[in-house]
């Protein structure tokens, strides 16, 4: 069932860029990245190397290596320990589109090509997957190394000689490349704690995986241990060693996750939406999707629809008066 369970995670990533560049960068040079939390930035080497600098500790690359910072934490890229960093957004840059951008910078040393980018999910259960994998997390080197670095090779070719949309298919397949390293972590069976090691669990496992199934159904600390085989006891222990956080409290974050993507899709009433994640009463579900998301499902719901129909005054680029 633990496999079930990530597979609609890894199919339903909700994978979204918030920007992608382009940097030929000739030494000295350094990059900051802000922290851009809810993202997961990536650094792909296409020609020459660069050391990432994340919490103090440094990663070597060169041409070829991929990584993924997952949780956006601040970091930085730089051609050698010790040179001084830019702030990202402070780099002039040549936009190529909305969210495709070309950086460089000339020095009198050797040359570096790399693309960057950072992407967004909405996807149920993304963001505890995220929170499971290791603060940098580098490609491997397994079965699909073959068409990663096929992938590795256009995405070079694309940045070095651009044509008309090379930045749709950089961006693509950086978006498949990084959902490919998640995969291939979570074949390595490396997972001591967190989301996957509790899906992975045989007794916690069972557990969640009933839960998944029947998110809507009436769960208890005590229902649940019984799918898990244990005492409430031991299985709330368990769960907390394994998870870092309460059966419950798990059941209700997911829920109210849940909750907010029916909102959004706004296909249910509210009523409707209430009973699929366990509340017979509209009231306590207002209230407990209040506490989750700092306001109550309609003011939830407009405000998504909000952002996505831009403001009269820039409809088409025009001015409301005309």
């Amino acid at each position: 069932m633990d496999r079930d369970v990530l597979t609609d995670t890894l199919t339903d990533f909700g994978m979204t860029g918030v920007f992608y560049a382009v940097s030929e960068l000739s030494a000295p040079w350094g990059i900051a990245i802000p922290p851009l939390p809810g993202t997961v930035v990536f650094h792909l080497v296409t020609e020459g190397g660069l050391v990432l600098e994340v919490d103090g500790e440094h990663t070597t690359m060169s041409a070829g290596d991929m990584v993924l910072v997952p949780t956006g934490t601040g970091h930085a890229i730089l051609d050698a320990p010790g040179s001084p960093a830019t702030p990202l957004f402070d780099l002039p840059r040549v936009e190529l589109g909305e969210r495709y951008e070309r950086l460089r910078i000339d020095g009198p040393g050797p040359r570096s090509e790399v693309v960057c980018g950072a992407v967004s999910f909405t996807g149920l259960g993304v963001a505890r997957l995220l929170r499971s994998l290791p603060r940098v997390l580098p490609a491997g080197d397994g079965g699909d190394a073959a068409w990663m670095r096929a992938a590795f090779d256009v995405i070079g070719a694309e940045s070095r000689h651009p044509r008309p949309g090379s930045d749709v298919v950089t961006a693509r397949l950086a978006d498949i490349l990084v959902v490919q390293v998640v995969r291939s972590w979570l074949e390595s069976g490396t997972h001591d704690r967190g989301w996957v090691a509790g899906l992975r669990d045989p007794q916690v496992g069972r557990a969640l995986a009933a839960f998944h199934a029947e998110p809507g159904a009436p769960w208890s600390l005590a229902s649940l241990a019984a799918e898990a085989g244990m005492s409430r006891s031991a299985f709330a222990a368990r769960f907390r060693e394994t998870l870092d956080e309460a059966p419950m409290g798990y059941v209700t974050a997911w829920r109210m996750d849940l909750a907010a993507r029916l909102v959004r899709e706004r296909t249910l009433s509210l009523a409707r939406v209430a009973e699929r994640v366990g509340y017979q009463s509209e009231a306590a579900f207002n209230r407990a999707f209040r506490r989750a998301h700092g306001m109550a499902p309609g003011a939830f719901a407009r405000r998504d629809l909000a952002e996505l129909v831009p403001p009269p005054a820039v409809q088409d680029g025009l001015p409301s008066a005309l």
